[in-house]
């Protein structure tokens, strides 16, 4: 395959080669109706930072990025000005914009919150989700068992968001889920290491577990479960360390 032959295939896939980096691509989806142009820089930057398109450390060449983006630089600055003070990327004046390190502290803080909320909203569901509600949640799991067995991390990743997603709106708290996915990229980083790293089926086993909780309308142990399942991080973190030792934050880098 040519080298032209091979950009369009990757254009075609939505995917973009970036030159002079061998191997190394990120994931350039379709701008949505309506979105602005620094939304979608936002969006795009975001995704590829959670999914290590754009690795920790790694320098974003401006001029590159809005090429590849269709933007100007103007909204690609302001979506940079964000990004810099959601702390996913470090902007070091007169050298240039860096994917900020793995911050253990921050992630925390985002596992601490989630673990709050979700032991309520498990509680929630189990007084308010349909039978029909329950079974959309079943109809998750099937695709998780579909994604394990092809080994698909990044699917996996998305069917775990869509599924605490699910739980939030059906209890009616799309509030909540907005203020979590405000700071969720942060914990999500660690998340997608973890999938790649250790077997994703004691996490598929809460869900269910979860599920059965809420079917018997058993409060407590739901939110016992939604607690055992936000801890599944302090229990898998060395290993995610381990694994990408490189992509933490560490003092002096």
């Amino acid at each position: 395959m040519t080298r032209a032959d091979e950009l369009s295939y990757n254009k075609k896939q939505n995917i973009i080669d970036l030159e002079g980096e061998q191997d190394k691509v990120i994931t350039i989806p379709e701008r949505k109706e309506r979105e602005s142009a620094k939304e979608y820089v936002v969006r795009v930057l975001v995704d590829n930072i959670v999914n290590t398109g754009l690795e920790p450390g790694e320098k974003l060449i401006e001029q590159e990025l809005c090429e590849k983006l269709g933007v100007s630089r103007t909204p690609f600055r302001e979506a940079e000005l964000e990004l810099a003070q959601r702390k996913l990327i470090d902007i070091r004046p007169k050298i240039g914009t860096y994917v900020a390190y793995i911050d253990a502290e921050l992630v925390e803080e985002v596992r601490h919150l989630r673990s709050v909320l979700e032991a309520e909203i498990a509680g929630m569901a189990c007084r308010l989700l349909s039978a029909q509600d329950i079974d959309r949640l079943w109809e998750n799991i099937a695709l998780w068992q579909l994604y394990i067995k092809r080994k698909q991390e990044d699917k996996i990743f998305l069917l775990d968001k869509q599924f605490h997603s699910m739980l939030y709106h059906l209890c009616g708290r799309r509030h909540w889920y907005e203020l979590v996915e405000s700071i969720a990229p942060h914990f999500d980083r660690t998340t997608i290491l973890s999938f790649r790293c250790r077997p994703a089926q004691m996490i598929l086993q809460d869900h269910e577990n979860l599920i059965r909780a809420v079917e018997a309308r058993d409060e407590a142990h739901a939110r016992m479960i939604a607690d055992q399942h936000m801890n599944r991080y302090t229990e898998n973190i060395a290993a995610i360390r381990a694994a990408f030792p490189k992509y933490f934050k560490v003092e002096n880098r």
